[in-house]
């Protein structure tokens, strides 16, 4: 007897690990939409049509339901099962609307263009700390005990963070930043980008202005005109943001005052103290992003900007990507007292929390004191690899290019000469794909150069990768 026509595309694919009834329900629609399964057709029974295919007469039956009930067949009694007329016009019905999308829509669309530009690949990759060196024992020590958590309770969390991980990272930052806050105003996140858009969401509204650093960290720009804020960029120089610059009516200002991204600089405490002054003039609110500061060379970093205000105007950001890893996906934002209470309300409304597990895993190896010993640990190898780098560039760099600060944190900017084509450093393909300074720029069309990072490679990895991009920048500058 010859198969009917529309059985053949119906034979399960038993490797691809989907559902065989859900693969089964799947491919009868595609056969009702495309035509080749008309209106008013009768289906083979399900126990025919299990043996024909080689399937339980169940998983035949689960497919059927399925699509009656989603009006592509029908059964009458007594007759079987056919494919109703609502099923074989179910195409056009679902297809794309010609009006046009809503506006926030085609702005987050519109997004998509800056998340490519800040990552690289190869042993310089920047915004990436040494994967090899997680302390996997430490970490699953306290995970294995963090699973106690679910056994004291299985309910929903606070919204805002596990106290016991609010009361480590406050200790955290007050020791190694100089952050004076208490457990109550720590929210805990997702990482810095949760940070950064639970505060454009609270402290702005569409068509608000924000300052970023120009060039800038470009995730962050992303956040703001995700809510439709004004992005206005106000240059960087050696020493940071030019505070001078800064525009009269801003709500607020995203700044990395210990360790500039990209260009690397350490906003000295003269600026700092004008910022402040300026945020409080014009009654706006400063983000400091404080993202890999706990890495420095030889000398103590300045303390954090948050430590010097005293009218509340500084939202301190931190995350454990660049400490720990990326993959850990946790971090927090302190708040000023006064908006505590707003920013625990908005965060309820947008999430109820991260993995109190995780949370709990994170507490523990705060507080036996693992992270810091990592810290201690990771700030050694960093040290030694942040001096190869900067020598092998040094060494092999043409004059027409400069370092910038290499003290702190985990990246250097190589810096060109104005007309520097840092673009093709970013199309090329192979081992090492570098970030272009000129990509992170908000308005300014006087920065080019490559952003490096040494933190996520061997020590020979690094010299030969700082030997190659030399090379290929020397050729083009």
């Amino acid at each position: 007897m010859k198969e009917p026509l529309y059985l053949e595309p119906l034979f399960p694919e038993r490797s691809s690990g989907e559902n065989l009834a859900v693969q089964l329900a799947r491919r009868l629609r595609d056969a009702v939409e495309s035509r080749e399964l008309a209106a008013g057709t009768k289906l083979l029974g399900s126990r025919q049509l299990a043996k024909r295919l080689g399937l339980a007469r169940n998983t035949v039956a689960l497919a059927y339901e399925e699509l009656t009930a989603q009006g592509y067949f029908e059964t009458r009694v007594g007759a079987g099962t056919f494919v109703a007329a609502i099923g074989a016009g179910a195409r056009a019905a679902r297809l794309p609307q010609t009006s046009p999308r809503p506006a926030r829509a085609s702005r987050a669309a519109s997004l998509r263009s800056h998340f490519g530009v800040a990552r690289g690949s190869g042993a310089l990759r920047p915004g990436v700390p040494d994967l090899s060196s997680f302390p996997h024992a430490a970490w699953t020590r306290s995970a294995r005990r963090a699973l106690d958590v679910y056994r004291r309770d299985l309910d929903y969390g606070a919204s805002a963070g596990l106290r016991a991980l609010q009361e480590a990272i406050a200790t955290h930052v007050r020791l190694f930043r100089g952050v004076a806050t208490q457990p109550e105003h720590v929210i805990v996140l997702e990482g810095a980008q949760a940070a950064l858009h639970l505060a454009a969401l609270v402290l702005a509204a569409p068509g608000d202005r924000v300052v970023l650093e120009d060039p800038c960290y470009v995730l962050a720009r992303a956040a703001f005109e995700a809510y439709g804020l004004q992005t206005h960029g106000v240059a960087v120089d050696a020493a940071g943001i030019d505070v001078d610059r800064l525009p009269h009516e801003a709500k607020l200002v995203f700044v990395t005052p210990t360790h500039q991204f990209p260009l690397g600089g350490a906003l000295p405490v003269a600026r700092r103290l004008a910022l402040l002054a300026w945020a409080k003039r014009c009654n706006a609110y400063i983000l400091e992003d404080d993202y890999d500061s706990e890495f420095t060379s030889k000398t103590r970093p300045l303390p954090a900007l948050q430590s010097l205000d005293r009218e509340e105007r500084v939202l301190y950001i931190g995350s454990f990507s660049k400490t720990l890893a990326p993959a850990i996906r946790l971090g927090y934002l302190i708040l000023p007292p006064h908006l505590a209470s707003a920013f625990r309300a908005a965060r309820a409304s947008t999430s109820l929390g991260v993995s109190l597990q995780l949370q709990a895993t994170a507490a523990d190896f705060i507080a036996r004191g693992d992270f810091a010993r990592h810290i201690r640990r990771m700030n050694a190898i960093y040290e030694r690899r942040r001096a190869l780098l900067a020598g092998t560039l040094r060494a092999n760099l043409r004059s027409a290019f400069r370092i910038g600060p290499i003290s702190t944190g985990l990246h250097v900017a190589v810096i060109g000469a104005r007309g520097f084509a840092d673009a093709h450093l970013a199309t090329l393909r192979g081992a090492d794909r570098y970030v272009a300074l000129s990509a992170l720029c908000v308005q300014r069309r006087d920065c080019s150069g490559a952003l490096l990072g040494f933190a996520n490679g061997s020590d020979a990895e690094i010299e030969s990768g700082a030997l190659r991009l030399a090379a290929l920048a020397n050729s083009i500058a």
